[in-house]
Parts: C-alpha cells; structure tokens; sequence
C-alpha cells in the first residue's frame, strides 16, 4: 500500500516535455491502471469462508410478507424510542435478532444520517454495531463470519482497503478503521508522510477521466 500511494505521488509528478498534453494524459492514465493492479496483485488472500457482512446481513432480511410486517412494526417502534431520545447504540445492544435487522434495514432513512456529510460512515457503524449483536446473540450466519474475521482480521482488513484503494482515490474511513484495529502498526507505515494533496489530485484526475 505504501509502494502505491509512492507511485501515485511520482505519477501526479510525471512530466514529459517531449508529449503533449493529451500524450502526458495517456501515459498518466496507463500508468495509474498498473499501479493499481500492482496493489490489486499484492493484496492478501481472503480466508475460507470469508464472507462481506453486508452479504450476511442482507441474507437475514425480511422476505416473507409475515417477517416484513414485523420488521416494518420493529422500525416504528425503534422511530419512537429515538423521538424520545434513545441512543441508538443503546436500542441495538438490547435488541433481539428481529429489532437489530430492522435497524440495519432503517439506518440509511434516519434524519440524522440523512442530514450528515458522514452518512456513509454512519451507516457502516450502525450496521457493525447490529452484526455484532446479531452474533452475541448466536445468529449463526453472523457468528461464524465473525469467527472468521476475528482469526484472520489484518488480511481480510488489508484486503479490503487495498481493493477500495484501487479502485478509487483511497480506502473509505471504514476500511481503514479495520486495519487500525487489526494491524496498528501496518496502519502507521500506510500513512506516515502521506499528502493530502495527491490524494485530492487523484480524485480529480479520476473525475476527470470517468467524465
């Protein structure tokens, strides 16, 4: 990951008097490609039975039209604790497997996601927070992927963010929470010296070309 983000600073630097502007652009774009299957090639393996949690958690939804009622009567029920001032870490650590999914399903639609420039991030926690209540409760699906991670947490981390990397200007704020927490040290080396403002002109070449 660090060879990456070295890469891409020599690449926001590259310069060729010989080319012209579109040329220089070409050979930008060319080398972005393979700096990013480098990282893509270097990541580590996912364990057996390694599975997403947004996989598991969205096998688990509501799809008789019995488990939706209840989850729709779930969700109005967790509306009305929130109204009255109810954490909502405090309603999922006392749900049951029925209320804790219909949060998961609920999150993206509360105000104070919707109001929030950290919607994203948001959402990604309320949803960690239910998985792991849906595995302390013995949830099978959730518990064994939790397993899994648990035992094999800096790969499946660094994997993840190597893959968010690739494909855009960086690794989402999540991504790198779970490698903070898996691999403090990796996490350091990762973003000792780093400059913002590479990252932000990656964007914008990224922008640029996908316009």
């Amino acid at each position: 990951m660090r060879g990456y983000y070295d890469e891409i600073a020599a690449l926001r630097d590259m310069s060729d008097p010989n080319l012209s502007a579109s040329g220089q652009a070409d050979r930008q774009r060319a080398a972005r490609v393979a700096a990013s299957e480098r990282l893509l090639a270097a990541r580590p393996v996912l364990p057996k039975g390694a599975r997403s949690r947004d996989d598991v958690l969205a096998g688990l939804s509501a799809s008789s039209a019995d488990e939706i009622a209840r989850m729709q009567h779930e969700q109005a029920k967790v509306r009305t604790l929130l109204d009255n001032g109810r954490p909502l870490g405090e309603i999922i650590a006392a749900a049951d497997s029925t209320r804790a999914l219909a949060i998961a399903d609920l999150v993206e639609t509360l105000p104070q996601v919707l109001e929030s420039n950290s919607g994203a991030e948001i959402v990604a926690e309320v949803r960690g927070l239910v998985f792991d209540r849906l595995a302390d409760l013995g949830v099978e699906a959730a518990e064994s992927v939790r397993d899994v991670e648990q035992r094999n947490a800096p790969d499946i981390a660094w994997h993840r963010a190597m893959s968010e990397a690739a494909a855009g200007s960086d690794a989402s704020i999540a991504a790198w929470q779970d490698v903070y927490r898996a691999d403090p040290d990796g996490y350091g080396v990762a973003h000792d010296g780093r400059d913002g403002q590479v990252d932000e002109w990656l964007r914008r070449f990224d922008a640029a070309v996908d316009a």
